[in-house]
């Protein structure tokens, strides 16, 4: 329960931060701002997202997964996490140019999941795309935020890619805290 408990919070203080950086470039702005440009609610949708997409994991290692995915060791989980925050990073300076940093976010993110990924990480990756993809614009349709360059539903075409380096790092912290074996149970 604690080692869950501190998903949650590192995934809030990291998307929290990632999340300021685009509102401080203006890609996007919140209805009630009222700490550092976002709202108060922020936080904890970040706690419980990254809760959701890192248990989300399990049924997708089920699926594909032979059993038995080899822990992460510090350095990859680091470089996980660090290519998550680059990918949220490079939406903030790039998104003036959606379809370009969409094009490298997919190209990147291809490139990390083919080399020495498990098979269950890249249709999990696409699910986490095209469920935070959904999420986002259906709370964007609520007048709770809004992305200042929509191009579809509501929310950049580079948003998926976001969410595609979220998986990587997410499946990674999944297999780290349920250990190797994950088949049914």
């Amino acid at each position: 329960m604690k080692r869950w408990l501190g998903v949650a919070l590192l995934g809030s203080l990291i998307c929290t931060v990632c999340d300021h950086l685009h509102v401080v470039l203006d890609v996007l702005s919140y209805a009630r701002p009222i700490c550092w440009g976002q709202a108060w609610w922020v936080p904890l949708l970040f706690a419980f997202a990254t809760l959701a997409v890192v248990a989300g994991a399990a049924p997708m290692r089920a699926l594909f997964a032979s059993g038995f995915d080899r822990p992460p060791s510090l350095g990859e989980l680091g470089g996980d996490a660090i290519g998550f925050v680059i990918a949220y990073a490079y939406t903030a300076f790039g998104h003036r140019q959606p379809l370009v940093v969409a094009a490298v976010l997919g190209g990147f993110w291809l490139a990390r999941v083919l080399h020495a990924r498990p098979a269950w990480m890249m249709p999990y990756g696409l699910a986490v795309a095209a469920g935070g993809t959904l999420f986002e614009a259906a709370l964007s349709s609520t007048g709770a935020f809004r992305y200042h360059h929509p191009d579809f539903l509501g929310v950049p075409v580079w948003l998926a890619g976001i969410y595609l380096h979220c998986a990587l790092f997410a499946g990674s912290l999944h297999v780290l805290l349920v250990g190797q074996s994950q088949r049914a149970r």
